[in-house]
């Protein structure tokens, strides 16, 4: 009895130093971008795009809260994350807002092709969709891949998207970037 007691102490400490040095090495490569509204976690290599430079794009209906970009180039592309708002007239949740929303998305790219769909909780515990997929932004750009997910924070939603290379098919730590986002 006194060995299976010492045995699952044991147990119970080594999985609790390989859970805590697992989350000391995801944080170490994020760093915490803190807005007047929202969190967020970016890649540390990663820089703010500022709203008076020529690179971002001109949305019509939205606000840019936020765009980063890694300085790596390769083919005139940077992996970027980019956070658009507007307000909403009605409260909505998050999961049903994106999924009206990824229709519209999916008829705004060009070649679009979805290659994931799925469930995505925050670390404030709200749920939404997120949605993977290549496509072209416009008919002069070659194919990226995107991670999509909204999140609805009172009565205005966030568009989250992060365009990276298509050639990266894991894409798992930047789901995790998404998962950080936390409403104020």
């Amino acid at each position: 009895m006194k060995k299976s007691f010492l045995l699952l102490i044991v147990m119970f400490f080594l999985t609790s130093c390989f859970w805590s040095s697992d989350t000391t090495s995801k944080i170490e490569w994020l760093t915490l971008y803190n807005w007047n509204w929202f969190d967020i976690n970016t890649p540390s290599n990663w820089n703010i795009i500022e709203k008076n430079s020529n690179i971002l794009p001109n949305p019509k209906d939205s606000t840019i809260e936020l765009a980063v970009s890694s300085d790596e180039l390769k083919y005139w592309f940077a992996n970027n994350m980019l956070i658009l708002s507007q307000n909403l007239d009605k409260i909505v949740s998050s999961t049903d807002f994106s999924i009206l929303n990824n229709i519209w998305s999916s008829k705004e790219y060009k070649e679009y092709q979805k290659l994931e769909s799925k469930g995505i909780e925050f670390i404030s515990k709200e749920k939404s969709n997120l949605y993977v997929f290549e496509a072209k932004y416009n008919i002069d750009t070659p194919k990226f891949k995107y991670l999509q997910t909204w999140v609805v924070c009172k009565n205005k939603w966030y568009l989250i998207t992060i365009a990276l290379s298509s050639e990266i098919k894991d894409v798992s730590k930047y789901e995790e970037i998404l998962k950080t986002f936390e409403c104020k």
